[in-house]
């Protein structure tokens, strides 16, 4: 089975949502975005990669999109304690909804994710695809 190489988000205005899903993931900024970031000198249709140093988790882009859902551009599967929690609503998630085994949050721009205790993570197979 192929591996999942990358995760693309397509959003209107990625000088907000690379840093969300950067400081949500872990994963930095590429130093030639993140200068681009900085400067607010991305191309129209320009990505901006989050990338592993370590090589251990996909990609994600950050890709500008004209025509938008209002939902359904993504949707991730997060894993998280009380802490973890706490900094993705910092980073400026908001929650849309607490369900009894996880919660549901939105990015600034409304793109729906789910955060899972650890303790769910990986013990129900009827959860993946929620």
């Amino acid at each position: 089975m192929p591996d999942l190489a990358a995760i693309v988000i397509h959003c209107r205005d990625p000088y907000l949502l690379a840093p969300f899903w950067s400081a949500v993931t872990g994963l930095p900024v590429v130093d030639e975005d993140r200068a681009k970031l900085a400067e607010r000198s991305l191309a129209p249709t320009e990505a901006v990669l989050l990338r592993d140093p370590s090589g251990h988790r996909p990609d994600i882009w950050i890709s500008p999109a004209e025509d938008l859902p209002a939902a359904g551009r993504i949707h991730l599967d997060l894993v998280g304690d009380a802490e973890e929690r706490a900094a993705v609503l910092e980073a400026g998630a908001t929650v849309v909804r607490e369900l009894p085994r996880w919660t549901v949050l939105a990015d600034p721009e409304g793109n729906e994710f789910c955060l899972l205790p650890r303790t769910e993570a990986h013990a129900d197979p009827l959860l993946a695809g929620h």
